[in-house]
C-alpha cells in the first residue's frame, strides 16, 4: 500500500447528481458507483491497481471492483462521496465487506501515510499499532496464494536480474557501450518497484533494506562514475514508497 493523491472530482459528478445518485442507491440499491467518469479516474489514480493490495485491476481475475472507504450500508449518504471511493481488488473487497472503519480504523491511503501503521518483512505486512492491525485484518494483505506468494516471486526475479547486472559490472574491461547498456536495465529494473507497478511498497522495501545487492550496486556503480542523478531520484522514489521494518 503506498499513499494516493485523489484527483479532481468529476464534472458530472455535480451536487445535484450526487443527491440524485444517492436518492436511487436508497431506493432500489443499484450500483450508482458504476460509472465510467468514476471509474476511470478512479483507475488512473492508481495506475490500474488495487488501492489496497497493488495487485494488477482488469486482468483476468483481478477485475475491478469500486470499495466504498466507508461502507455504502453504513454509511448511505456517501456512497458516491468523491474521496469515498477507490478502485479495488475482489479479495479486499470481499474480505473487507461491511467492516466500519469508523468503529474499527483502518489506513486510508488518500489520508494516511502508510509507514505510519505498516511496516514489511519478508514481503508481509505487519502492524506498528491497532490501526495498522486492523488494516492487514480487515484486507487479508498477507493471504499466501492472493498476495504474498506473488509478491515473493516478482521480488526474487528483480533481486536475481539485479545481481546478474552487478556481476557484470566486475568485468576487467567494460566498453563504453556494454556499461551504457548494463546502467540503462539496472534503471529499467529498479524502476519495476516503483509507484506505477505492481506490490511497490512491497517490493521497493525488499530492494532497499533487506536485499543487499542495491546497497552493493550503488557502490560499484559510485566507483566507475556511474551513479547518476536518474539513479538516485530513482532511489529516492523507492524510499518514499517503501515500509522498512523498524527494527
Amino acid at each position: 500500500m503506498i499513499k494516493l493523491e485523489l484527483p479532481e472530482k468529476p464534472a458530472e459528478l455535480t451536487p445535484e447528481k450526487e443527491r440524485e445518485l444517492v436518492e436511487k442507491f436508497k431506493a432500489d440499491g443499484s450500483a450508482v458507483w458504476k460509472k465510467s467518469y468514476i471509474t476511470k479516474p478512479l483507475l488512473t489514480m492508481t495506475n490500474n491497481k488495487c488501492a489496497y493490495s497493488e495487485q494488477a485491476l482488469n486482468q483476468e481475475s483481478a477485475y475491478m471492483e469500486v470499495d466504498h472507504f466507508k461502507h455504502k450500508n453504513l454509511y448511505q449518504d456517501e456512497v458516491v462521496r468523491w474521496g469515498n471511493l477507490l478502485p479495488s481488488c475482489k479479495k479486499c473487497n470481499d474480505t473487507k465487506s461491511d467492516w466500519d472503519v469508523m468503529a474499527d480504523p483502518i489506513v486510508n491511503p488518500l489520508a494516511d501515510q502508510p509507514r505510519d501503521f505498516l511496516y514489511v518483512k519478508a514481503f508481509r505486512f505487519y502492524m506498528k499499532n491497532e490501526k495498522g492491525q486492523n488494516t492487514i485484518r480487515a484486507l487479508a494483505l498477507n493471504d499466501r496464494d492472493h498476495f504474498v506468494n506473488p509478491r515473493s516471486e516478482i521480488g526474487f526475479r528483480i533481486v536475481e536480474t539485479l545481481e546478474e547486472y552487478l556481476e557484470a559490472l566486475q568485468e576487467e574491461e567494460l566498453t563504453p557501450r556494454r556499461m551504457k547498456s548494463l546502467v540503462n536495465r539496472i534503471k529499467s529494473t529498479l524502476s519495476e518497484c516503483g509507484p506505477k507497478h505492481i506490490y511497490s511498497a512491497v517490493l521497493s522495501t525488499h530492494i532497499l533494506y533487506e536485499s543487499p545487492v542495491m546497497r552493493k550496486l550503488e557502490e560499484r556503480l559510485q566507483a566507475l562514475d556511474q551513479w547518476d542523478e536518474e539513479l538516485e531520484a530513482i532511489r529516492r522514489e523507492l524510499e518514499s514508497i517503501a515500509l522498512p521494518s523498524p527494527d
